[in-house]
C-alpha cells in the first residue's frame, strides 16, 4: 500500500499537532530550520528531507533524516560515501526535463543507480516532481516503468515517491508508494 507523507514546511508546531495526534510519525521537511523547530516537540517522528540539497548541508541533513528524496548528483554520492549513514535514499528523477528542477534525466537513472552501487550507497527508490504543464499520466507512467525495470534488474526496494495534493490520485494509479501531501491537509 501507499503511505501518505504530510509535508509540514513553513508550519508552526501548533499547526501540525493534529497530524501527530492522528498518529502520523513521518513528516516531510523542506528546510533544516523548520526541522529544528518541529524536532523539539515531535521527537519520535521520522523525517523525510524532500527539498533540493545544498552539498555543504548534506551532513546535517543525513544526521536528521530517515529518508532523503532528492539525491541527484554524483558529488552528493561521493559525500555520502565518506559520511556513512543508515539513511534511506531516493534518486530524484527530472522526468520531463524541466530546466527549473533538479534530478537525473530518465536516460541517466540506470547509470546513476550503478554509481550508487559502486559507492556502496543504497538507493531504495525514486522521486519526481513533474513540471506543472506536464500530463501527470504520462510522467507517472514513465516513472512506474523505470521503477519496474530497476526492480527486475537489481536487488532494489522500489519505493516511488510521487504525487502531491493536486495529482496524488493519478500517482497512486501508477504505483506511487509515497505521496507527499501538504496544501490539502491544511485547507
Amino acid at each position: 500500500g501507499a503511505k501518505l507523507l504530510p509535508v509540514v514546511k513553513n508550519r508552526i508546531n501548533e499547526e501540525i499537532k493534529f497530524l501527530y495526534e492522528f498518529g502520523f510519525r513521518e513528516f516531510g521537511e523542506n528546510r533544516l530550520a523548520d526541522f529544528n523547530l518541529h524536532k523539539k516537540i515531535y521527537k519520535d517522528v521520522d523525517y523525510h528531507f524532500i527539498a533540493p540539497i545544498q552539498s555543504r548541508k548534506l551532513k546535517e541533513i543525513i544526521k536528521n533524516s530517515k529518508y532523503i528524496h532528492t539525491i541527484s548528483r554524483k558529488k552528493e554520492i561521493d559525500i555520502l560515501e565518506k559520511l556513512g549513514s543508515d539513511c534511506n535514499y531516493l534518486i530524484q528523477v527530472n522526468i520531463d526535463n524541466d530546466p527549473k528542477k533538479s534530478g537525473v534525466t530518465k536516460n541517466e537513472v540506470f547509470r546513476f543507480y550503478e554509481y550508487c552501487i559502486e559507492k556502496k550507497i543504497t538507493a531504495v527508490g525514486l522521486m519526481t516532481i513533474p513540471d506543472i504543464n506536464s500530463e501527470p499520466k504520462v510522467v507517472f507512467s514513465d516513472m512506474h516503468q523505470i521503477n519496474q525495470k530497476l526492480m527486475m534488474d537489481y536487488d532494489y526496494k522500489g519505493e516511488l515517491s510521487m504525487g502531491m495534493s493536486n495529482d496524488y490520485e493519478v500517482a497512486l494509479d501508477y504505483g506511487a508508494t509515497i505521496v507527499r501531501i501538504g496544501t490539502k491537509l491544511f485547507t
